[in-house]
């Protein structure tokens, strides 16, 4: 039996950790940076000589980009949300890849006011466009360690694929909006509007598998038959929960195992799917 020593535990860059203070920190600083976006909306400097109208369509550049970062941020939120809900441990390599992107996540209150005072010129707006790209390739980089590195719940390739290429739009309009600024700087930041065009077309190449659970597992699976001889006292039990419940005792077997499948990280078999027990395997254990 290996001797428990406390020093590795802290020390060993392998320690597994509960991802929910991360998530809540993360949750924590996105909330503070998606508030103090607002403080980049500045009067004009004439203002006292302007009609409302006026100062609202010399601050127009301004909104822009306070809304771009605002909800692009709103929509990383989300899908770091969604993420974590797969994952079921953090290492310390995952702790510093979400500070590094918290870090970048904290300067874009800076470059979007910079953007937004500054929408002419080239240098301000490449700022800010290199700011949405290494934020969308941080996000990026950590589903690819998690995925990696097994810190999330058994996933199929399909499900891998498609949170690659959904992590794979902000980057990519970054550079879409990098290539505009050269030709026109005031247009550039309305690239960013193709997000929603790529997350459309994505949706409609969505495989019908992918919807999740709970505990962020395909909840449609190919059905799973299983021979085992259940004690007559665990039958009558499962039996009286499938009724509460309105489902199926196969459907809550089969819940009960996916749950214990992803609490215990087993070995489930190609796709995520648990194999099929035969009685005489299962004498064999026995």
């Amino acid at each position: 039996m290996r001797k428990f020593d406390p020093y590795h535990l802290l020390v060993s860059t392998y320690t597994e950790q509960n991802p929910h203070r991360l998530e809540a920190f993360f949750d924590a600083v996105f909330a503070i940076v998606m508030t103090i976006l607002v403080l980049g909306l500045n009067l004009p400097d004439n203002s006292q000589f302007l009609s409302p109208g006026e100062i609202l369509e010399e601050m127009l550049p301004q909104f822009i980009h306070f809304a771009l970062a605002f909800f692009i941020l709103a929509a990383f939120w989300s899908a770091h949300h969604r993420l974590f809900v797969l994952v079921k441990k953090v290492d310390n390599i995952l702790i510093r890849l979400t500070f590094i992107l918290l870090f970048i996540t904290c300067l874009l209150p800076f470059t979007s006011s910079l953007a937004g005072d500054n929408y002419t010129q080239e240098s301000a707006l490449l700022l800010f466009h290199l700011n949405m790209f290494f934020l969308g390739l941080l996000f990026l980089s950590q589903w690819i360690y998690i995925n990696k590195a097994r810190l999330s719940v058994p996933v199929t390739q399909i499900l891998y694929r498609f949170i690659f290429f959904k992590s794979c739009i902000v980057p990519l309009v970054s550079l879409i909006a990098i290539g505009v600024l050269f030709f026109s700087p005031s247009w550039s930041s309305a690239s960013y509007l193709l997000i929603f065009a790529f997350e459309a077309l994505i949706l409609l190449f969505k495989p019908t598998d992918l919807q999740t659970d709970a505990n962020g597992l395909p909840s449609k699976i190919n059905s799973i038959s299983l021979m085992i001889g259940i004690h007559p006292d665990i039958d009558a039990v499962l039996h009286q929960v499938s009724e509460e419940m309105e489902i199926s005792k196969d459907k809550l077997v089969e819940k009960i195992l996916l749950r214990w499948s992803s609490e215990n990280r087993v070995n489930t078999g190609k796709e995520t799917q648990l194999c099929n027990l035969k009685v005489q395997e299962l004498n064999k254990i026995g």
